[in-house]
């Protein structure tokens, strides 16, 4: 009886070994299975994440071309003005800046528009003139034109004046904790008697890559301006962190 009690025994142990052991097996399957699965939706997820930004790209330089395009147009049409240039070629400055504002007054008056409404509304921060040198013609009532400090508005002169359209970024504040960075427009203004360069208009604006977050997306845009990176989003210390990665 002993013998067969031990038998017994011997044998209920090695089941439930053997169970215990089936058991462990299949829970590292299935623990090991869900593991795989949930790589491979978070990899499917990235994989559309990306697949969207680089889809969302082009459309998001399609709506910057059209708001150049319209701000574009719109300057040259006031470059031709002949209010505009009879104050430039008669050298009557005094009358400059107010012509001006009641060409563009619908540009800069008004409210900013939303993100989704800059590409097809325009609104300026502010304009300047220069003068046949490249120095910048100082407003009478920069109020009503848009304010700009002594730095920012220095740096819109330029040494020689362009013979086309150009297109850049004005930072405004740069070493200041409500740094900002304005995109600009230079237009030329051609002599009607001569058809020489002999001033240009400067209109500045918020850029689009700062006005609009992508919803559902990762990806953001920023801007890269003498040494630094601006992005709507991001807290100014971690703008200066990621400007010292990007620099070294």
């Amino acid at each position: 009886m002993n013998y067969v009690a031990e038998t017994n025994k011997r044998r209920a142990t090695s089941f439930r070994a053997k169970l215990l052991a089936a058991m462990m097996l299949v829970t590292s399957g299935l623990t090991a299975l869900g593991l795989y699965l949930a790589q491979r939706n978070v990899a499917a997820t990235a994989e559309r994440e990306l697949r969207q930004n680089f889809q969302a790209e082009p459309s998001l330089d399609k709506l910057r071309e059209l708001r150049q395009a319209a701000l574009a147009e719109r300057c040259r049409a006031l470059a031709l003005k002949p209010r505009i240039h009879a104050a430039l070629e008669d050298n009557a400055l005094d009358l400059l800046y107010p012509s001006a504002k009641d060409e563009l007054r619908d540009l800069m008056e008004g409210e900013e528009p939303a993100p989704e409404r800059a590409a097809h509304s325009l609104h300026a921060k502010f304009y300047r003139f220069l003068d046949e040198n490249g120095a910048v013609l100082s407003p009478p009532n920069p109020k009503e034109i848009g304010e700009l400090g002594g730095d920012a508005e220095a740096q819109l002169a330029l040494k020689k004046l362009p013979q086309t359209q150009q297109i850049g970024y004005l930072p405004e504040n740069a070493d200041g904790p409500e740094a900002a960075v304005d995109e600009i427009m230079v237009v030329p203004i051609f002599s009607t008697d001569t058809g020489s360069v002999i001033s240009a208009f400067v209109v500045g604006f918020k850029p689009f890559e700062l006005g609009l977050k992508r919803a559902g997306t990762a990806m953001v845009s920023g801007i890269w301006v003498k040494g630094r990176v601006y992005l709507l989003f991001l807290p100014a210390s971690a703008e200066a962190a990621l400007g010292a990665q990007i620099s070294d």
